[in-house]
Formats: C-alpha cells, sequence, structure tokens
C-alpha cells in the first residue's frame, strides 16, 4: 500500500479513539452526577408555588458547604425528600437569604431541616454524633420528618 494513505489513516483512527474516550468520560461523568452523586435542586414549578403560598406547606433544608455534618446527611435527606408531596428547598445557611430563614426559624445548626405544614413549623437535626463519636446521618429523623403519608392519614 502506498505510504501516503498510512498516515491520515492512523490520524483518523487516532482521533475516532480520542473522541470515543471523551465521550465515554463525559457521558460517564453526566450519569454520575445525575444519578449517583446527587445534588440539591432548585426548581420551582406553578404546584411548587401553590404548596408553598397558598397551602404553606414546604421543607426546608438548611446546609453550609463544608459542613461534616451536612455532607454525612446529603444523601439521606435528598432521597428522602424526592419521596415527598410538598416541595422541598434547599437553603445555604451562608447566604444572605439564608441568614434570614435561619433566624425566621432559629435554625442553630447548619444540618437542619424544617418541615411547615399548614403554616406550621417544625425543626429536626439530620446528622448527628453517634455513641462512637462517628458522624452520621440521622435517618430515622429524616424519615419521621418528611415521611408525609403519617401525617396525611392524621
Amino acid at each position: 500500500m502506498d505510504d501516503r494513505f498510512k498516515m491520515p489513516k492512523l490520524v483518523l483512527c487516532s482521533l475516532v479513539a480520542v473522541g470515543m474516550f471523551f465521550f465515554a468520560v463525559f457521558g460517564v461523568q453526566t450519569f454520575w452526577s445525575e444519578h449517583v452523586t446527587k445534588d440539591y435542586n432548585k426548581h420551582l414549578t406553578e404546584q411548587v408555588y401553590v404548596d408553598v403560598v397558598v397551602n404553606k406547606n414546604a421543607n426546608l433544608v438548611f446546609y453550609k458547604t463544608g459542613c461534616p455534618y451536612c455532607e454525612k446527611g446529603k444523601k439521606a435527606v435528598i432521597e428522602t425528600a424526592e419521596k415527598s408531596s410538598y416541595p422541598t428547598f434547599y437553603i445555604d445557611v451562608e447566604s444572605e437569604d439564608g441568614q434570614a430563614l435561619v433566624k425566621k426559624y432559629q435554625v442553630e445548626k447548619a444540618a437542619s431541616l424544617v418541615t411547615i405544614r399548614d403554616g406550621q413549623s417544625q425543626l429536626y437535626l439530620y446528622a448527628a454524633k453517634d455513641k462512637q463519636g462517628k458522624i452520621t446521618a440521622d435517618k430515622k429523623t429524616i424519615k419521621e420528618a418528611l415521611d408525609d403519608s403519617k401525617k396525611e392519614a392524621q
């Protein structure tokens, strides 16, 4: 075969391989970030507005970037909040708006969860140290706070 056709085929194969590599990496990264390492969702819809403003029902999850308690409880809170029939808002306690809500709901620790039902609020801590001093998500408290099925049946 002629040498002038070998080089372009090699370059083309290399470009295709590099392209496939980048597609695989970014595809895996996108899947990973959307389905494995879930993050706070801040979407607002019409139904959310009705629940919050008219019916006065919502969940407020307070957090602080770098807080070990917040990080340990994050996954459990997000997964449980996704099942809640009420909208969930994630509040950064270090933001200006976050500070206003911290004062309004008397939040003392960043890893706090406030449920608002019919205008009445209740505060929960969603992570704590266990008996061995290890920080863990308080899954029982999270479920108690966000499990709407029991509250709606009452």
